[in-house]
Protein backbone atom coordinates (compact mmCIF):
# COMPACT_ATOMS: atom_id res chain seq x y z
CA UNK A 1 0.00 0.00 0.00
CA UNK A 2 2.49 2.80 0.84
CA UNK A 3 5.66 0.83 -0.12
CA UNK A 4 7.89 4.23 0.58
CA UNK A 5 7.38 3.58 4.54
CA UNK A 6 7.98 0.26 4.61
CA UNK A 7 11.72 0.51 6.20
CA UNK A 8 10.45 3.47 8.50
CA UNK A 9 11.53 3.74 11.59
CA UNK A 10 8.50 2.86 14.83
CA UNK A 11 9.29 6.25 15.81
CA UNK A 12 8.73 7.94 12.40
CA UNK A 13 4.98 6.45 13.06
CA UNK A 14 4.89 7.91 16.25
CA UNK A 15 5.80 11.12 15.60
CA UNK A 16 3.29 11.48 12.17
CA UNK A 17 1.04 9.72 15.18
CA UNK A 18 1.50 12.52 17.61
CA UNK A 19 1.01 15.03 14.53
CA UNK A 20 -2.28 13.98 13.15
CA UNK A 21 -3.38 13.90 16.93
CA UNK A 22 -2.28 17.46 17.37
CA UNK A 23 -3.92 18.62 14.14
CA UNK A 24 -6.75 16.81 15.15
CA UNK A 25 -7.32 18.69 18.64
CA UNK A 26 -6.66 21.96 16.89
CA UNK A 27 -9.24 21.60 14.16
CA UNK A 28 -12.07 20.91 16.61
CA UNK A 29 -10.75 23.65 18.74
CA UNK A 30 -11.97 25.69 15.52
CA UNK A 31 -14.91 24.61 15.90
CA UNK A 32 -16.73 27.04 18.49
CA UNK A 33 -20.06 27.41 17.56
CA UNK A 34 -22.25 24.70 19.81
CA UNK A 35 -23.58 21.74 17.88
CA UNK A 36 -27.13 22.90 18.27
CA UNK A 37 -26.71 26.12 16.93
CA UNK A 38 -25.34 24.48 13.96
CA UNK A 39 -27.60 21.93 13.77
CA UNK A 40 -30.15 25.30 13.62
CA UNK A 41 -28.25 26.70 11.09
CA UNK A 42 -28.02 23.62 8.40
CA UNK A 43 -31.85 23.54 8.85
CA UNK A 44 -32.10 26.85 7.95
CA UNK A 45 -30.20 26.76 5.21
CA UNK A 46 -31.70 23.50 4.22
CA UNK A 47 -35.14 24.99 4.28
CA UNK A 48 -33.88 28.41 2.10
CA UNK A 49 -32.18 25.69 -0.70
CA UNK A 50 -35.31 24.09 -0.53
CA UNK A 51 -37.32 27.13 -0.95
CA UNK A 52 -35.15 28.32 -3.93
CA UNK A 53 -34.56 31.31 -2.48
CA UNK A 54 -30.96 33.39 -2.03
CA UNK A 55 -28.78 32.16 0.71
CA UNK A 56 -28.24 35.91 2.01
CA UNK A 57 -31.80 35.68 3.35
CA UNK A 58 -30.84 34.00 6.49
CA UNK A 59 -29.16 36.34 7.79
CA UNK A 60 -31.24 39.12 6.64
CA UNK A 61 -34.38 37.89 7.31
CA UNK A 62 -35.01 34.79 8.71
CA UNK A 63 -32.66 35.11 11.58
CA UNK A 64 -33.84 38.56 12.40
CA UNK A 65 -37.09 37.71 12.32
CA UNK A 66 -36.47 34.52 14.87
CA UNK A 67 -35.07 36.38 17.49
CA UNK A 68 -37.71 39.15 17.29
CA UNK A 69 -40.33 36.41 17.53
CA UNK A 70 -38.54 34.78 20.40
CA UNK A 71 -37.57 37.89 22.13
CA UNK A 72 -41.44 38.72 22.08
CA UNK A 73 -42.30 35.80 23.46
CA UNK A 74 -39.81 34.69 25.73
CA UNK A 75 -37.76 37.77 26.37
CA UNK A 76 -34.10 39.30 25.83
CA UNK A 77 -32.38 36.40 27.12
CA UNK A 78 -33.48 33.67 24.71
CA UNK A 79 -33.60 36.05 21.98
CA UNK A 80 -29.79 36.44 22.40
CA UNK A 81 -29.18 33.06 22.21
CA UNK A 82 -30.34 32.68 18.54
CA UNK A 83 -27.66 35.30 17.57
CA UNK A 84 -24.93 32.53 18.28
CA UNK A 85 -26.65 30.65 15.01
CA UNK A 86 -24.60 31.33 11.70
CA UNK A 87 -26.28 31.50 8.47
CA UNK A 88 -24.12 33.66 6.78
CA UNK A 89 -23.70 31.43 3.80
CA UNK A 90 -19.56 31.42 4.14
CA UNK A 91 -19.84 30.66 7.97
CA UNK A 92 -22.06 27.67 7.39
CA UNK A 93 -19.79 26.17 4.16
CA UNK A 94 -16.86 27.13 6.45
CA UNK A 95 -18.40 24.96 9.49
CA UNK A 96 -19.34 22.28 6.96
CA UNK A 97 -15.42 22.22 5.54
CA UNK A 98 -13.77 21.99 9.41
CA UNK A 99 -16.33 19.20 10.62
CA UNK A 100 -15.30 17.15 6.85
CA UNK A 101 -11.14 18.00 7.46
CA UNK A 102 -12.04 16.50 11.17
CA UNK A 103 -13.32 13.46 9.75
CA UNK A 104 -10.80 13.31 7.18
CA UNK A 105 -7.91 13.46 9.61
CA UNK A 106 -9.52 11.37 12.34
CA UNK A 107 -9.95 8.55 9.77
CA UNK A 108 -6.78 9.28 8.19
CA UNK A 109 -5.11 8.84 11.58
CA UNK A 110 -7.32 5.79 12.19
CA UNK A 111 -5.77 4.56 9.28
CA UNK A 112 -2.36 5.12 10.39
CA UNK A 113 -2.58 3.49 13.47
CA UNK A 114 -3.79 0.51 12.48
CA UNK A 115 -0.98 0.25 9.28
CA UNK A 116 1.35 0.69 12.28
CA UNK A 117 0.58 -1.75 14.66
CA UNK A 118 0.33 -4.49 11.85
CA UNK A 119 3.91 -3.46 11.15
CA UNK A 120 4.92 -3.93 15.23
CA UNK A 121 2.67 -6.93 15.31
CA UNK A 122 4.39 -8.61 11.80
CA UNK A 123 8.25 -7.71 13.25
Amino acid sequence: MHSEHVHKSEEFFKRKLEEFDNQTKSLKKLVSVSSNALLASYKVSYRIAKCKKPHNIGETLVLPAAIDMVEAMFGESYAKQLQQIPLADNTVARELMTYLKIFVISWFLDYVTVNLLYKLMRS
